[in-house]
């Protein structure tokens, strides 16, 4: 075979490629070229790093990626070699993979948050992982797996696995007074997936409006105006929960199709959703005619009154959470519908997740029957107790004269006081403690208008009570 002896390669003057990855555009490059045809022999890889000054090991790693491409072969004690069958070069001026895109991108897409700077996260309430019992776990999966595994890996119901539907539903039924029929169960992703498949399902491209509550989440109202045309409008809440007589007011316009309430813990205020005022919109639900989706992710954390759900199954979807309790990335949520509303919903699963997780799903069902998701349960509600207590505590001590809280299950909802009253100067606290590592959000972000708040999130549940002691020192 021939061989490129007088071959010139040159790597690209201020790249900011790693080194092999500029090796291997070089060599491409030669190949484009004509310079380097299939089933020639390249230079020995010492001979490419004298003349390219850099290491052997670059040089390997370069060519390695290329082979792992198809752009090269390689023969043991011979050396690299073009391959006879080329991958389709991209074409001359096209853009990298970390180059501008060949089409207009729309604006007003975020980036993702970068985590870069944050020591805590304290504007999110997740699970604690380290509580989680992650040995039970992984036995669970190895029990499934050996016992079930063709099967788990081979379902594709689109409600989930029937066994932790119903081990769920009777789990359900004894903690939250919550009639849930295995039927009835849809095993989902996230809380997104829910919003989404209820939005695409009830309201679509017909119009109309969602309600939801205000302060709120604004990653709820985004999912709203990403899965249906409906004009998202935020209602106002205080102590009690949403206000009724906008919501009434609301009904009378005539275009409401569904109404968004986290009622047994508002997020982000904590506020529960008074007696009376269940009872009134429930009944507004009924003779208007709108469904409700009760959001509900932080209901195995407190004595909440029983779910809304569970005072009318045939008016309200309930979407509760497993992650809340477990850990951020186990994934599993659920969604308890009326009857005639569980097989459409799990069609339109089947079109945003074919597949789901069965085999977490047989090891979650495994570790209620158990009896180790209850003791989790209890664990986490203990932990976040003292969680709370502790940082109520700090935040007395450290910053009680300016600062006023409420208390939710996950999370406290802050406001100023005093000068930290005004939102400018609540705003600069929040950047202060930013710039000491610490996350939390500008009140504009839980306000629908974007109005400056001098308010904010801060959730305690994911640390310890030592942890969040320091976290407040570092407020001051």
């Amino acid at each position: 075979m021939a061989k490129a002896m007088d071959l010139e390669l040159r790597l690209e003057p201020g790249s900011r490629a790693p080194l092999y990855l500029q090796v291997a555009g070089a060599v491409v490059r030669a190949i484009a070229r004509g310079r380097l045809r299939p089933g020639m022999a390249l230079p020995g890889v010492r001979e490419l790093a004298a003349r390219l000054g850099v290491t052997v090991n670059t040089i390997l790693a370069g060519l390695r990626e290329l082979q792992a491409q198809g752009w090269l072969t390689s023969q043991e004690r011979a050396g690299f070699f073009v391959s006879g069958t080329l991958p389709v070069p991209r074409r001359e001026g096209a853009q990298g993979a970390g180059g501008a895109p060949g089409f207009d991108v729309p604006e007003g897409l975020p980036p993702v948050t970068s985590p870069a700077g944050v020591v805590m996260d304290l504007s999110e309430a997740c699970a604690d992982a380290r509580l989680a019992p992650f040995l039970e776990l992984g036995r669970a999966y190895q029990r499934g797996l050996r016992l079930k595994g063709p099967e788990l890996m081979g379902s594709r119901d689109p409600m989930g696995l029937r066994r932790l539907r119903e081990v769920l539903a009777a789990h359900l039924g004894v903690s939250r007074a919550l009639p849930a029929d295995p039927g009835r169960i849809l095993i989902l992703h996230s809380s997104s997936m829910a919003i989404t498949l209820v939005a695409q399902a009830l309201v679509g491209g017909r119009g109309g409006t969602v309600a939801v509550e205000d302060p709120g989440d604004p990653a709820l109202w985004e999912t709203l105006r990403q899965a249906c045309t409906a004009q998202v409008r935020g209602l106002p809440v205080d102590a009690e929960g949403l206000r009724v007589e906008p919501l009434e007011a609301l009904h009378r316009e005539g275009s409401l199709k569904l109404l968004v309430l986290t009622p047994g813990c508002h997020f982000p205020t904590g506020a529960r959703l008074s007696d009376p005022r269940r009872a009134a919109i429930l009944e507004l639900s009924r003779r208007g005619r709108f469904p409700i989706l009760e959001l509900d992710p932080e209901g195995e954390h407190l004595d909440a009154p029983e779910p809304l759900a569970a005072l009318d199954p045939g008016q309200v979807l309930h979407a509760g959470s497993l992650s809340r309790v477990f850990a951020p990335a186990l994934g599993v949520d659920y969604l308890v519908v009326p009857e005639a509303m569980a097989a459409p919903l799990a069609r339109a699963r089947q079109r945003l997740d074919w597949q789901g997780d069965p085999a977490t799903e047989w090891a979650l069902s495994e570790l209620f029957l158990d009896g180790e998701m209850e003791r989790l349960i209890l664990r986490v509600r203990k932990a976040c107790l003292e969680r709370a207590e502790a940082v109520q505590d700090a935040l007395g001590h450290a910053l009680g004269d300016r600062l006023r809280w409420r208390g939710g299950a996950m999370g406290l909802w802050m406001e100023g006081l005093g000068p930290l009253g005004d939102p400018a100067t609540f705003g600069a606290w929040i950047k202060g403690c930013q710039a000491q590592g610490l996350k939390l959000r500008q009140g504009r972000y839980y306000s629908f208008a974007g109005a400056d708040l001098a308010a904010t999130r801060l959730g305690f549940s994911a640390f310890t009570p030592e942890e969040l002691q320091r976290a407040v020192a570092m407020m001051r």
